[in-house]
C-alpha cells in the first residue's frame, strides 16, 4: 500500500514539474515573440521595401533593428547564464541584472549589499541569482512599479535576497502558493520548491507603504560540505 502511495506521489510531483517546465517554455516563447520575432519580421519587411524604393533609408532602419535584436538575444542568453556571476560574484551579477532589467522595463532598480562578502558554493550562488532574476522580472512584468530595491544580505548562517517594489501588490493566494495555478504562479512555485530543496524558503508579504516584499532565504551550510565556492562579490564603488 505504501509503495502505491509513494508511486502516486512521484507521479503527481512529476506532473507538477512537467507543468512548471512547460510554463517556463511558454514564457520564453512569449518573450521571443514579443521582441525578437517581431523585430526580425519588421526588418524583413524593410528589406523588401528597399528593393522597390529608397534602398538606403530602409536598409539603414533594417540594420538598426537587426543590431537591436542581436543585443536583445545576447542579453537573454546572458541573463540565463551570466559570465559575470562566476567572474565577479553574486552582488555584481545582480547589479548587472538591475541595469539590464531597468533599461528593459523602464523602472529604477537599486541593488545593495549588507554584510561582508562571502564565499558561497555554486549551488547557492546560482539559486540566489536565478531567484533574484525571477522576482525582479515579476516586478517589471506585473507590479506596475516605479522603483525596485534588491538587497543581498549575508549572515553567519544564511544568505538572502530581498526584492521590494512600490507597485500594486500581490494577491494573497500567490503569497503562499504550494502548487502552480492556471492563471500564473509557476515561477514562484518553482522558486519556492527549489528553495525548500536547498533547505531554505521564499516569503512574500505586503510592503509598508504599498507594493510587495519577497525574500529568498537559503542556509549557507546546506552546500558548504561540497562543491566549489566562489566569491559573493563586493559592492561597487560609489
Amino acid at each position: 500500500m505504501r509503495d502505491v502511495s509513494t508511486q502516486s506521489a512521484y507521479r503527481n510531483q512529476g506532473s507538477v514539474v512537467a507543468s512548471a517546465v512547460e510554463q517556463e517554455r511558454r514564457r520564453m516563447a512569449d518573450e521571443l515573440h514579443d521582441s525578437v520575432v517581431q523585430q526580425l519580421v519588421l526588418a524583413c519587411i524593410l528589406i523588401d521595401q528597399a528593393r522597390l524604393e529608397q534602398p538606403g533609408h530602409h536598409l539603414d532602419r533594417a540594420r538598426s533593428l537587426l543590431d537591436d535584436t542581436l543585443a536583445q538575444l545576447r542579453s537573454m542568453v546572458m541573463a540565463r547564464t551570466p559570465a559575470v556571476l562566476y567572474q565577479a560574484g553574486l552582488y555584481q551579477a545582480i547589479e548587472w541584472l538591475s541595469e539590464q532589467l531597468g533599461q528593459r522595463w523602464g523602472l529604477a532598480y537599486d541593488a545593495r549589499l549588507l554584510g561582508d562578502p562571502a564565499v558561497l558554493p555554486d549551488t547557492i550562488t546560482e539559486a540566489l541569482f536565478l531567484g533574484a532574476r525571477e522576482l525582479m522580472t515579476n516586478v517589471g512584468r506585473h507590479a506596475h512599479a516605479r522603483r525596485c530595491e534588491v538587497v543581498v544580505a549575508v549572515g553567519e548562517a544564511q544568505v538572502e535576497v530581498t526584492v521590494s517594489d512600490d507597485g500594486i501588490g500581490i494577491e494573497p493566494e500567490h503569497r503562499a502558493r504550494r502548487i502552480p495555478g492556471v492563471n500564473g504562479g509557476f515561477g514562484l512555485f518553482s522558486l519556492r520548491s527549489h528553495a525548500e530543496e536547498l533547505g531554505g524558503e521564499l516569503h512574500l508579504c505586503p510592503r509598508d507603504g504599498g507594493g510587495t516584499s519577497a525574500t529568498l532565504r537559503l542556509p549557507r551550510q546546506c552546500a558548504a560540505a561540497g562543491g566549489s565556492g566562489r566569491t559573493g562579490g563586493e559592492p561597487a564603488d560609489g
